[in-house]
Formats: structure tokens, sequence, C-alpha cells
């Protein structure tokens, strides 16, 4: 006897991939984050490697697996709308970490909780924006290719069914 599951419905299969595909790319910028920061490195320039650390991991698994998205890429409407996304999250990131990085002396001297408490300034934003960049991603970027496909199938096609 073969246990079968109820199969997700198309658009929470893309919310959850989409969700693995930000906390790989949160990870993954988290890392690059610490590392940078608590290496010395200052705010914006671990903000920005992280960022880039990050947004390509992300970009792809968006794309061409939480989407379904292939072939050619729509420059106007994926590229730069996708940039200016992930410019404005950039920006809320480097704000967040700026004000922590500012804050965090006065509330411990230890360079390790230091970097741990900007750290999770950096990550808090990722958490906020989340719902924000899948409205974004779903209504605007990567909108359109669902739309298409569903339009060419013929809705009035039955089974092959013999009588």
């Amino acid at each position: 006897m073969t246990v079968r599951l109820p199969r997700l419905p198309a658009r929470w299969v893309k919310v959850w991939r989409y969700t693995v595909g930000s906390v790989i790319a949160a990870v993954t910028s988290l890392v690059v984050f610490a590392l940078a920061f608590g290496l010395g490195l200052g705010n914006v320039p671990a903000n920005v490697l992280a960022f880039v650390a990050g947004a390509v991991p992300n970009w792809i698994l968006n794309r061409s697996w939480a989407w379904q998205r292939k072939g050619r890429v729509h420059v106007r409407r994926e590229i730069i709308l996708y940039a200016v996304v992930s410019a404005l999250s950039l920006a809320a990131s480097s704000a967040a970490t700026g004000w922590a990085d500012h804050e965090v002396p006065a509330v411990t001297t230890d360079h390790t909780l230091q970097v741990l408490l900007v750290a999770c300034a950096y990550i808090a934003t990722y958490g906020v924006l989340f719902v924000a960049k899948y409205a974004v991603y779903e209504l605007v970027i990567f909108a359109g290719a669902e739309r298409r496909s569903r339009h060419q199938v013929v809705t009035t096609t039955r089974p092959n069914r013999a009588p």
C-alpha cells in the first residue's frame, strides 16, 4: 500500500522555494557580514560584500527555482527592478547596522558580542523585508510567466476517455 501525501498548491510550493532561497541567501550574507565586520571592515563595506554574496544565490534560486523562469531575461523588469529592490534592501541593512554599530559600544565592550549584536541587526532587516520582497517579486519582477502559460492551454479540453 502506497501512502500518498497531498500535493501542495503551486503557490505554496513557490512560497516554500522562496523561503529556502531566502534562508540560503541570508545565511550566506550573514556569514560574510560577520566575518568582514569582525575583521575590522567598516559597516558599509561589510554590508556591500555581504549583500553581493547573498544576492547572487538569491537571484538564481528565485528566478529559476521559485518562479520557474527559464530562457531570456527581461532586462528592464527582471534585472533593473531586482537591482532597485536589492539597493533598497542594502540601504535598509546599512541603516540598521549603522545604528547598531553606533549603539552597541554603550551596551558592551566585548568585541565578539558587539559583532554578534550588529550582525543581528543585519539579519533582522532580512526578516522585515521578507514579505515585501516576495510581493514585489510575485507581482512585478517575475510576474507574467504563469499567466502566459495558463492562457496557452485551451481550457475546454477534456481527458481522452474511451466511451
